[in-house]
């Protein structure tokens, strides 16, 4: 009976010392979280408004269109750059991302990860052969503006030499704090909604340069801007994710003590009882 009274306990400070541990790691998702959330409003904000002016640009553009409105219909291949976490205990984050990349992606398509977890699956992953390396250096918790501008314009690089029909970015989309999804989103060509302004028939916008010549001239600028508000996203996604997944975890740790200690306590009160049982069987027959 003492050796069953003494596992139990090992378990209930085993169990103890997780919790203390997921309670923690769950703080410090909640510190991120507030962070990234923060981060992610001002850069959504900016995102959109570069959304709308490469919009209002392509609807203006009536010559021939841009060609960063169309896809090369002569190749094949396209390109998937998905992001996933540097770090794991974060639920089925991962999980559901690589899901996704199945559903949208086919073997001849090239996939460019982002995070160490996509990096060792797919460099175990035997569905894929077509791997880039090229954005593997990046880091989600510092991410460098002037390294994803350079990445940037080699992405548009390999689109304008035809390397891919279209570029896509795979990430997970924050909707609140308990909800998110793995997303696709179109990066090349350019998937914007042609919008021009309500009043452009009585006063319509004037143009330093053809629509079309700054459309080039941006295109930098907002593949940047495009492609680091979707890591911002992923990441604060990925922080909203380990959060929940903690939480749970110590609700799972707190139910186990409950019943670690309601065993703890049968046990010792049946070896309790044993004890006296046997006192008073000597006493007896004394």
């Amino acid at each position: 009976m003492g050796l069953g009274l003494s596992k139990t306990k090992h378990r209930i400070q085993a169990v103890k010392g997780t919790e203390k541990i997921t309670k923690s790691m769950e703080l410090i998702a909640t510190v991120k979280l507030k962070q990234f959330r923060d981060a992610y409003e001002k850069t959504n904000a900016y995102t959109d408004e570069y959304a709308k002016l490469m919009a209002e640009l392509f609807a203006h553009d009536t010559e021939t269109g841009s060609h960063y409105g169309k896809p090369n219909e002569d190749v094949k291949s396209c390109l998937f750059i998905v992001i996933s976490s540097d770090l794991g205990l974060c639920g089925s984050y991962n999980n559901e991302l690589f899901k996704w990349v199945n559903k949208c992606a086919t073997e001849n398509d090239v996939i460019a990860p982002i995070g160490s977890k996509a990096v060792h699956h797919y460099s175990h992953d035997e569905r894929f052969k077509n791997i880039n390396h090229d954005f593997e250096s990046l880091s989600l918790g510092s991410l460098d503006l002037s390294k994803i501008h350079s990445l940037c314009s080699r992405l548009k690089d390999s689109f304008n030499a035809k390397r891919y029909s279209r570029i896509y970015m795979i990430f997970t989309h924050y909707v609140n704090s308990i909800t998110f999804a793995p997303t696709r989103f179109q990066l090349l060509p350019v998937q914007v909604k042609q919008s021009k302004w309500e009043n452009e028939t009585y006063c319509p916008p004037l143009f330093d340069e053809p629509p079309r010549t700054m459309i080039h001239r941006f295109m930098d600028d907002y593949l940047s801007a495009v492609f680091y508000g979707r890591l911002v996203e992923s990441e604060l996604s990925e922080q909203a994710s380990r959060r929940t997944a903690m939480d749970n975890a110590n609700d799972n740790a707190d139910r186990m003590l409950q019943e670690l200690t309601i065993e703890y306590n049968k046990a010792r009160q049946n070896a309790i009882t044993q004890e006296i049982t046997e006192v008073v069987s000597g006493a007896s027959a004394n």
